[in-house]
């Protein structure tokens, strides 16, 4: 018998593969380890799934390397992907590298281990002369071993000094390893619990008692803005804590950590409660550092956006799920999973209790919530019975506008400013306009590669695809019919901010948007002006919309809400309605009443009328009937596939062809509507042409038994065409 390890190669393989451990190697191989096997005429990077003993083996290639001493990913977490990637249609391979740290699924970019020089004391009698050296020696007697980059922030040339009491044996250097903490700089301010109002308290009693009894149990926490969710989380925690075990709390956008982990480090500081980060925007060795540390078990809470789902916590005690109706759970590339439901499913299978925090939940959530498949668990009312911002609809149709705001708003932004007060407004639309007109000939500028226009950015001079990210300077004429005069048409975040600052030109005014935080740390810096109350305005997309508590803001000002509710898609009330909700939220936190102004050509529509009341309850009601008429989630699941290629007419007959085939298999597998195949929205994206093909059915067990078959389908077309899986799909564009 020879020892054989089943490997899932980090590629796009539909199987893993099976390989010879070498004489050298038995029994050090183990699961959840990383190897580097011969994949053709190449190496690659594989996970082991399963040790095995075999008899025959002559076909079988050997491990050519073990790369890791200690496993990466614990069974129950190696059992969770296998699972994840089984739901979701995806290549085992490519799941595991979506959930390792960026560079362990490559031979020549993984990160490399962070030593620093660690300096100590081996003598507290001071036999030295030099000011210099009695100042360093006394600094690390007081704090202990320190690092020479701490000991540089404080003395400017400390190394040749070190050296002299290095050798005079009065300190000692050594290497440790050092972790990369993208966080450092967060001070953790004194704090503690709060006082619990009667319905915090019962909430956090529940959870509690789902954490000590060792069970899983999902609950959805319905509490309107600033109705003290994070305390409940926090004090919930502490629960989780005191049981020695872990917790897993995830946001939607990765400007919300900084906050969040200064609270917790703040709250749980006396306790040396280790509070760990992981999410995209870290640096490959940030991640790879952070990841290490959790393996080790040195990280007590970890604080992420969606891909901190797979973090190796092998005592995980809770998952918290804040803000869990955004779609930004739900990865739009490779790997589309959904962060809150992987949650669940991770709760579930680890038992262990999973919350769901939200003012507005998804309609998905609440309708299981009334079904008893989450337990209900409400906050009515703000933190000091602070009343919740009063909302004004400005009906845009007979207002005086200038600079795209209605007289309303620049009132109450007037009045903001005057009581050094700050205000936020938002704009889901960035650059400067969304296109360049030609007033001539009514021509714009096109995207070559994509069915769009280009959206003028003026600031830096470019017309720009915001989805393959092509970008051009204008020409000085029309490209069509040669006229000089190409003008903006409507209003982005760019735009918007240049009129606010002729209109109030002494207003500190700052955007938040993709364009101005895709720097490292740039929405952490932003985040810390609105607190430090550095900035009076500040415009942004919806990324202003999500968790943020700005204590000066007492003013929100909705700038443009038909493009979102006359979106075509059936969940556009229902975004609508969340981002409305969630943004005027933002107001009036603190002690001072917040106000909110809504600028809209729709003043009778059913959602605004919801939002202004801030009545989920109501919306719900209305909404959730239209699903159930059309067997919309939450009444029915979907599947979207996305057929694409360079040759229109090749991806419009192998489109034919699937549906054909999809008939077939979709009778055997059950009650499946086949809709399509139909030319997606974006019909050319990235010079690829896309057709779409829609699967629709009121049991998922029934879409499972269809997906079986997506190895298949992808085989069917060759390597010229993509197929994309979308299980449970939020952007079918």
């Amino acid at each position: 018998m020879s020892q054989v390890v089943v490997v899932s190669v980090l590629a796009p393989l539909p199987k893993p593969l099976h390989y010879l451990v070498p004489e050298s190697l038995v029994d050090t191989v183990l699961v959840g380890c990383r190897v580097r096997v011969p994949l053709g005429r190449r190496f690659a990077v594989g996970v082991v799934l399963e040790n095995l003993d075999i008899d025959d083996v002559a076909k079988l290639k050997p491990v050519a390397e073990i790369l890791d001493s200690m496993p990466l990913l614990q069974f129950d977490l190696l059992t969770f992907i296998r699972r994840a990637s089984a739901y979701y249609a995806f290549p085992l391979g490519l799941a595991l590298k979506t959930a390792l740290p960026a560079g362990l699924g490559s031979l020549t970019a993984a990160p490399k281990v962070k030593h620093v020089r660690v300096y100590s004391r081996t003598s507290t009698q001071l036999t030295v002369r030099g000011s210099a050296q009695k100042q360093i020696l006394q600094w690390i007697e007081a704090r202990g071993p320190i690092c020479l980059d701490e000991l540089r922030q404080q003395f400017p040339t400390p190394y040749v000094v070190l050296q002299r009491l290095e050798a005079l044996d009065l300190i000692r250097c050594e290497q440790q390893e050092s972790q990369r903490d993208p966080f450092v700089g967060i001070e953790a301010v004194a704090d503690q619990d709060w006082s619990l109002n009667e319905e915090q308290a019962e909430a956090v009693e529940q959870i509690s008692l789902a954490v000590t009894d060792d069970q899983f149990k999902p609950f959805l926490l319905h509490g309107v803005t600033g109705s003290g969710k994070t305390e409940v989380y926090l004090q919930s925690i502490r629960t989780v804590l005191a049981g020695e075990k872990q917790a897993l709390v995830l946001v939607p956008e990765i400007a919300l950590t900084p906050q969040l982990v200064g609270r917790f480090r703040s709250r749980f500081e006396q306790q040396h409660v280790r509070v760990g980060v992981l999410h995209s925007g870290m640096s490959a060795a940030e991640r790879f550092d952070m990841w290490r540390a959790i393996v080790r078990n040195e990280v007590d809470i970890v604080i992420g956006a969606r891909s901190a789902v797979f973090a190796p916590l092998a005592r995980l005690g809770i998952i918290v799920v804040d803000e869990e109706h955004d779609d930004s759970y739900k990865q739009s590339e490779g790997f589309r999973y959904q962060g809150r439901d992987l949650a669940l499913m991770r709760g579930q299978m680890e038992g262990v209790p999973v919350v769901l925090g939200s003012a507005t939940p998804s309609l998905g959530s609440w309708q299981r919530s009334q079904q008893q498949l989450l337990s209900p668990l409400s906050l009515t009312e703000r933190v000091g019975k602070r009343p919740l911002p009063e909302v004004t609809l400005v009906d845009m149709k007979n207002a005086e506008v200038e600079g795209g705001l209605s007289e309303e708003l620049r009132d109450a932004i007037t009045a903001t400013l005057e009581q050094q007060q700050q205000c936020l407004l938002l704009l889901n639309r960035r650059g400067y306009s969304p296109f360049l007109l030609c007033g001539d000939c009514g021509a714009s500028y096109r995207c070559p590669n994509c069915e769009i226009t280009l959206t003028w950015h003026r600031k830096v001079g470019q017309l720009r695809c915001h989805y393959c990210d092509y970008h051009q300077p204008p020409a000085d004429e029309c490209p069509q019919c040669g006229g000089a005069a190409m003008d903006p048409e409507g209003m982005g975040t760019e735009r918007l901010a240049e009129e606010l600052q002729l209109l109030y030109p002494e207003a500190r005014i700052e955007r938040m948007d993709r364009d101005t935080t895709s720097a490292k740390n740039a929405q952490q810096v932003l985040v810390g002006r609105m607190e430090q109350r550095d900035v009076d305005i500040l415009v942004g997309t919806q990324m202003i919309a999500k968790g943020h508590d700005f204590a000066g803001v007492t003013l929100v000002g909705v700038v443009d809400t038909d493009a979102a509710l006359n979106f075509p898609d059936f969940r556009s009330a229902e975004r609508s309605f969340s981002l409305l909700a969630q943004v005027a939220g933002r107001a009036g936190r603190a002690e001072l009443p917040g106000r909110v102004v809504v600028q809209t050509y729709s003043v009778d529509n059913p959602v605004l009328q919801c939002a202004i009341d801030h009545d989920y309850l109501r919306f719900a009601k209305q909404e959730l009937p239209l699903r159930q008429l059309l067997f919309y989630p939450p009444f029915g699941y979907l599947v979207n596939l996305v057929l694409s290629g360079l040759d229109r007419y090749e991806v419009e007959r192998a489109a034919e062809l699937l549906v054909g085939a999809l008939g077939l298999q979709a009778k055997i597998c059950g009650d499946i509507e086949v809709l399509g195949p139909a030319p997606c929205p974006l019909f050319r994206l990235r010079n690829r042409y896309r057709m779409q093909i829609l699967l629709k059915a009121q049991q998922r067990t029934a879409l499972r038994r269809l997906l079986l078959y997506a190895p298949q389908w992808k085989s069917d077309l060759g390597v010229r065409l993509t197929l994309v899986v979308d299980v449970d799909p939020v952007d079918m564009m």
